[in-house]
């Protein structure tokens, strides 16, 4: 049996503003922590709160690459989240939140 409401909170956390922020910063490719802090007006910490919530639910992944860490999005899982059958309906209303967060 699925556990509605930690599906409910999973998909909340994706589009609270921070974490929208940077999903939508990281569709643009792999980044660096310095790229995060430079181009996302965000603390250091709430950059580093979420995306450590973000990998560890599989959202974001984290790469060591010529000696630097660079995280990307992990679309496969995001979208299994998204289009779940259950959360299909919402992800009209979450994407017109995150849209309006962003423009």
């Amino acid at each position: 049996m699925i556990d509605y409401s930690e599906n409910d909170k999973i998909l909340e956390s994706i589009f609270e503003p921070n974490n929208a922020e940077i999903l939508a910063y990281l569709e643009g490719g792999m980044k660096t922590f310095s790229d995060l802090t430079k181009n996302l007006e965000m603390t250091k910490e709430k950059i580093d709160q979420s995306l450590s919530y973000l990998i560890e639910n599989g959202f974001i992944s984290k790469i060591e690459k010529d000696g630097l860490t660079y995280y990307s999005v992990e679309p496969d899982n995001l979208s299994k989240v998204l289009e779940d059958g259950d959360n299909f309906k919402n992800v009209d209303d979450g994407l017109a939140k995150l849209d309006s967060f962003l423009n």
